[in-house]
């Protein structure tokens, strides 16, 4: 009989280990806004903990990476979102992976960290992922790897109540040969790019779970600062418009049918490739259906 695992609240230390390297000021800085949040959302921080004392599957998620605790008391996913809400979001989330993916997928990511939900080409494959990236945006992503694990695009998401999967962010490689990547991928994956295969991922997971796709607005993406453009280099609204999204109730509401043209309406010479790329939204969401199906099935 495996003994019962508890957590706590991640300490000052445990939240920023880095923080003695930093500037004095901001080390200050740091820790009076810790302890300030941890006092103001003092009910949160408990109710978080006790969540994850009933349900051990998750304790490991938070011992990885005891930063995580900082998306309760600061940002996850939706920037709008209260210290409540935040909560409810968190748990709402690891209880609808559970239910949706099943225990053992949950504990074989746990322990993996990345999982192939669907081979695209004989170098390319989506995957399922803790997110390494940033808590704010989610604790788990899809994302485009390559044979070597180099990743090409990423997208964060988190489950919502009743039955929605937010995409909270879709973010390119910023390794030395990005571009380079980008533009291979693009090429590979018969002329679509990464970013929209990403969302053509997203489309298959939520259809095939009985999901709503949303994707978050642009001012309410968790890296949004009306004096910081910087830090989000692209339009969110925009790009969820090009994938024919529509904004309501809070969010922008994604088709989850995959754009497909008849072959006759396009030009012979480009029938190839689109015929390549059909059979591989075919393959993918084989894979990606069978697999789901499995784990239902545990």
């Amino acid at each position: 009989m495996t003994a019962k695992q508890t957590i706590t609240f991640a300490t000052f230390q445990e939240l920023l280990p880095d923080s003695c390297n930093h500037p004095l000021k901001k080390q200050l800085r740091d820790k009076a806004r810790y302890y300030r949040r941890k006092f103001l959302f003092k009910k949160q921080c408990d109710a978080l903990v006790d969540f994850l004392n009933n349900n051990q599957t998750w304790i490991p998620l938070f011992q990885q990476n005891p930063y995580r605790f900082n998306a309760l008391l600061a940002t996850y996913c939706d920037k709008r979102f209260s210290a409540t809400a935040r909560l409810n979001a968190i748990t709402n989330n690891l209880l609808m992976l559970e239910e949706k993916m099943g225990v053992e997928f949950c504990k074989k990511l746990l322990q993996e960290k990345s999982l192939l939900l669907a081979q695209l080409t004989d170098q390319l494959g989506i995957y399922f992922n803790i997110n390494q990236i940033d808590p704010f945006e989610g604790y788990f992503s899809i994302n485009l790897k390559d044979n070597d694990g180099r990743s090409i695009y990423d997208a964060s998401f988190t489950f919502l109540k009743p039955n929605k999967l937010l995409i909270a962010s879709i973010q390119g490689p910023s390794y030395e040969e990005a571009q380079e990547a980008v533009k291979q991928a693009t090429k590979e994956l018969h002329g679509v790019r990464p970013m929209f295969m990403l969302v053509n991922a997203f489309k298959v997971f939520a259809e095939t779970l009985n999901c709503r796709l949303e994707g978050i607005p642009h001012k309410r993406q968790a890296k949004y600062r009306w004096n910081d453009s910087a830090k989000l280099l692209f339009n969110y609204d925009e790009f969820w418009q090009e994938n024919e999204g529509k904004l309501a109730e809070n969010y922008w509401q994604i088709p989850t049918a995959l754009e497909r043209r008849p072959l006759e309406d396009i030009q012979s010479k480009k029938r190839s490739m689109y015929r390549k790329r059909y059979d591989m939204f075919d393959q993918m969401t084989v894979e990606i259906q069978s697999l789901l199906k499995e784990k239902n099935h545990e």
